[in-house]
């Protein structure tokens, strides 16, 4: 299997560090939950420097995991025999493709599409949904809807 390393982004190094802060405090490891909450704010500050993404770039990376991505790692999990790797796997498959169709919306409607509505997140699969009331049991990964949490609008 080929490998491609690259360096990571400030804000995917924030990301990294504030999903294995999570993981950690729900594994009781307050310590080290500490010390990745402190490493996720720190490259969450340097992040404000980097430039913004442009729309048809995000669309350019789901479609790159939804045609290539998943696979080659679908494979890999396979081959190491890694359940949790595989369902973790389906769930981002799938949240990937309803985020590719929410941009697509987006692509149509602009800005009209988050006027006067919500937008909420799962934090154990990705999910994203749009609207006023998140759903009680999220659809992908199954999890109570207290685990989906409303994400604040910043003013541009």
């Amino acid at each position: 299997m080929e490998e491609v390393m690259r360096e990571l982004s400030a804000g995917e190094l924030a990301a990294l560090c504030t999903n294995l802060e999570k993981a950690c405090a729900k594994q009781l490891r307050s310590l080290e939950a500490g010390l990745f909450a402190q490493l996720g704010a720190y490259y969450e500050q340097k992040r404000q420097g980097e430039e913004e993404h442009q729309y048809g770039e995000l669309l350019a990376l789901v479609n790159q995991d939804l045609a290539q991505s998943y696979e080659k790692a679908g494979s890999a999990a396979t081959f190491s025999q890694d359940r949790g790797a595989l369902r973790a796997l389906v769930w981002g498959e799938k949240v990937s493709k309803l985020l590719k169709s929410l941009l697509a919306r987006y692509e149509k409607q602009g800005d009209d599409l988050l006027e006067h509505t919500k937008v909420y997140v799962c934090e154990i699969c990705g999910f994203i949904y749009v609207g006023d009331v998140p759903p009680a049991i999220c659809p992908i990964c199954k999890v109570p809807g207290f685990k989906i949490h409303p994400i604040e609008k910043e003013a541009v």
